[in-house]
């Protein structure tokens, strides 16, 4: 089990590896005895990474994401447990940055989810 708040401080050093990322853009904590509380800042000059109408023509990928395909250069085979892992972050996470990438033509599995292995589309 991970310690008590290990979350927060990958919040942190995730959003330090963005693209023009400044120090008054550092996440922000507040809590009270009833909620707890995580304020996100977006640089005014960046692009909504959400905004997009899904028909794969959006290209542009996270840095988590470039890890993703340099563990996969590495490893075909490894498995969304052993990225989730190696990246400090949850399989679930890794699940949506993997669906991400097949969907944006990136990536695709061959095989059986649990004996396949992972082609990039070059």
């Amino acid at each position: 089990m991970e310690k008590l708040g290990s979350g927060l401080t990958r919040i942190c050093n995730e959003t330090k590896a963005l693209e023009g990322y400044k120090e008054e853009l550092k996440p922000a904590f507040k809590s009270t005895p009833a909620q707890f509380q995580t304020i996100l800042y977006v640089a005014a000059d960046t692009q909504n990474v959400g905004d997009h109408d899904g028909d794969g023509s959006e290209t542009k990928l996270t840095e988590r994401q470039h890890k993703i395909l340099n563990l996969i250069k590495e490893s075909p085979t490894i498995t969304g447990k052993q990225m989730s892992e190696t990246l400090s972050v949850s399989q679930r996470t890794i699940e949506r940055d993997l669906s991400a990438l097949q969907k944006k033509g990136v990536l695709k599995h061959e095989g059986k989810d649990n004996d396949g292995v992972w082609v990039l589309n070059t």
